[in-house]
């Protein structure tokens, strides 16, 4: 067992507190508060006391599992040693549903720190009065109590790798905002000016992500916030059946089905969800919905509007046809289409059946000739029926 643990014991409850006020350790993520005033909370609980260490809830980019990953028993020693200052009956550690192969791989160490794994996040009804514990504050617990503490945030640029950074780094200085649409940090977006006076601090789940002109910011949300949806223990109504309704609503859109009162819908629903839910999944999740309508509104017009996706991103809103003038009958896109949407025989000019096509672009790809072309604009005069290659007339 690590030397956390006989350090922590060694040191004695009052001298460890002590030593964790003088560092100014605080929770980490969404609840920045003093880790001795939680603990001193904890310890004040009537009957039993418990540690729930985990990401905060509405953590679905869980970039900063990466820790556990590296140096898992950094982690379950600093667990271990809050179980010891609250005097904890059980201590548990909350690994994402998807991550089974990490928990398997975790279950030994945490036996030997008889600390419970659980496959979920954490129910905060049950939890009232116990210490909730960060596993990035449970690491820098642990490294308190080594002599090796260092300040600092964790960020990642590229969703794997992380590098802890001080916390008032600006953003500009971790990413290169040329060509920058928007930047996602803290659970919304913001745009790359206000993201030029943004700290590495802001970046409360650890991952900066810059977003260009070739991504769609409607997409991006809808499959944000299908995320959370996943995530979502479905208990508090609000947060079920307002992910239900803000996903659905981004998903239209995507479609080519959107209208303007589902921004306002959007709107009212969001703001809702932020107060009327108990854990941070309802109360953070809409931040995404929210800051997309509120700062690239424009985007949002010219989808149900324009009937166009700016970023060319959106299937819905692009027609894939092949260029009769271009096209030599020789059946390679044939060979690929996966729908079976291609007509054609050799040395016949083929033609796509829009209604069928999937618009995976397969075909596109196979196509030496570039015959095979995608728009989002008007569809040229094309032929309704097979007609040898080189005899279509445009008029």
């Amino acid at each position: 067992m690590r030397q956390t643990v006989e350090s922590a014991k060694a040191m004695g409850f009052a001298a460890l507190l002590d030593r964790i006020k003088e560092a100014g350790l605080t929770e980490y993520g969404l609840c920045p508060e003093p880790l001795a005033d939680r603990i001193y909370a904890a310890c004040a609980k009537e009957g039993d006391a418990y540690v729930h260490a985990g990401l905060n809830n509405a953590d679905v980019d869980r970039v900063l599992l990466g820790l556990l990953r590296e140096d898992p028993e950094r982690v379950l020693a600093g667990i271990f040693a809050a179980g010891t200052l609250v005097g904890a009956a059980a201590k548990f550690l909350y690994i994402p549903e998807e991550e089974k192969e990490l928990t398997e791989a975790l279950r030994p160490l945490a036996e030997e720190y008889k600390i419970v794994l659980v496959n979920d996040i954490i129910n905060v009804r049950e939890s009232e009065g116990d210490l909730l514990l960060h596993i990035v504050t449970a690491a820098e617990l642990a490294d308190l109590i080594d002599g090796c503490s260092e300040s600092g945030v964790y960020v990642s640029t590229d969703g794997e790798t992380l590098k802890k950074v001080p916390g008032d780094t600006p953003v500009p200085e971790l990413v290169s905002l040329e060509g920058a649409k928007a930047v996602y940090l803290g659970y919304g977006y913001c745009t790359p000016d206000e993201a030029k006076e943004m700290k590495a601090k802001d970046a409360t789940t650890g991952l900066i992500r810059v977003l260009s002109e070739k991504d769609c910011i409607v997409s991006e949300t809808a499959k944000q916030l299908l995320k959370y949806r996943k995530a979502s223990c479905g208990r508090c109504v609000f947060c079920r059946e307002g992910l239900i309704q803000l996903e659905f609503m981004q998903r239209e859109i995507t479609m080519a089905r959107g209208k303007s009162s589902q921004l306002d819908l959007t709107k009212e629903i969001g703001e809702a969800m932020t107060c009327s839910t108990l854990c941070t999944v309802g109360q953070e999740s809409s931040k995404i919905a929210l800051t997309a309508i509120e700062k690239f509104g424009p985007e949002y017009e010219a989808h149900y509007k324009k009937n166009k996706c700016p970023a060319g991103v959106c299937t819905a809103f692009v027609h894939i046809y092949i260029d009769p003038q271009a096209c030599t009958g020789c059946g390679d896109c044939l060979d690929v289409c996966p729908a079976d949407c291609i007509e054609g025989k050799p040395n016949f000019i083929h033609m796509i059946d829009e209604f069928e096509c999937t618009k995976c672009g397969k075909c596109i790809e196979a196509c030496e000739e570039e015959a095979v072309q995608m728009t989002s604009g008007k569809l040229p005069k094309l032929p309704n029926r097979l007609i040898k290659v080189g005899k279509f007339k445009k008029h």
